[in-house]
């Protein structure tokens, strides 16, 4: 569940010198996402291992494509694969960012966890890491925040915009619906300005990210180097709850 505490501030998004309120904000919306131990409930489930055994597919059949068919493919993928869920009801936690493979696991996650899925999926395949970017926005009727991954062809573009919502990828201009405010990845944190971003701090601001960004890498390791037939997913999740417990 992402909150709204940042969202009265005027000088948000709009007033760029003003970095340290910005980054108040990031520490008032981040801060109930302490770091804690997985649920140790998680069992190998044969939902969960088929469901990481079709990522493994996507995958294999996804390196030689194009950026834009990665795209597609990864999004409709995850959009498919995985059920909307509240932290709260998928992790007893109010704020929790779940790697791909706890999320394959439960089958279950909110906005942030298909971004975070898909974010991960995508740099796995080989997509760069200045293309990729989660992004922050609020939604244009309601004001209610969601979360997504963006796609930047170069840094003069809009970002294509892959979202849980729907499978149709379309730019931040086209989406009417939402209102981008800022977005990370694995270096920094950027607010928009006229479709344009700029930084405006460090991700030492997000307590979980560095940490999921190992935790990440390491799964996508182990994954990847496994047989078919080799230790079920459950298992992986145990290796990742003991790398977890380290931060």
């Amino acid at each position: 569940m992402i909150k709204l505490n940042i969202l009265n501030s005027k000088t948000f998004g709009r007033q760029l010198k003003h970095v340290s309120v910005l980054l108040l904000g990031w520490g008032m919306l981040w801060g109930s996402a302490v770091a804690k131990p997985l649920s140790a409930d998680i069992q190998p489930s044969q939902e969960g291992a088929q469901r990481v055994s079709d990522w493994r597919a996507l995958i294999a059949d996804s390196t030689e494509l194009s950026d834009r068919e990665k795209l597609q493919r990864v999004n409709e993928f995850f959009n498919r694969t995985i059920r909307y869920g509240e932290d709260i009801d998928v992790w007893q936690q109010a704020d929790y960012w779940a790697s791909p493979m706890e999320t394959l696991e439960k089958g279950r996650g909110d906005c942030e966890d298909f971004a975070l899925a898909k974010y991960f999926t995508l740099r796995l395949l080989g997509v760069p890491e200045r293309n990729l970017r989660v992004v922050y926005a609020t939604q244009t009727s309601t004001q209610q925040a969601h979360m997504v991954l963006g796609y930047w062809q170069n840094a003069e573009t809009d970002p294509l915009l892959l979202d849980n919502l729907g499978n149709d990828i379309r730019s931040s201009a086209q989406r009417n619906d939402l209102n981008v405010k800022f977005a990370f990845d694995e270096t920094g944190l950027y607010a928009f300005d006229h479709a344009r971003f700029k930084p405006v701090g460090s991700v030492g601001q997000l307590p979980d990210w560095l940490p999921l960004v190992k935790r990440a890498k390491r799964e996508e390791s182990d994954v990847m180097n496994r047989d078919e037939d080799g230790i079920p997913s459950g298992l992986m999740l145990s290796a990742a709850r003991s790398e977890y417990n380290r931060y």
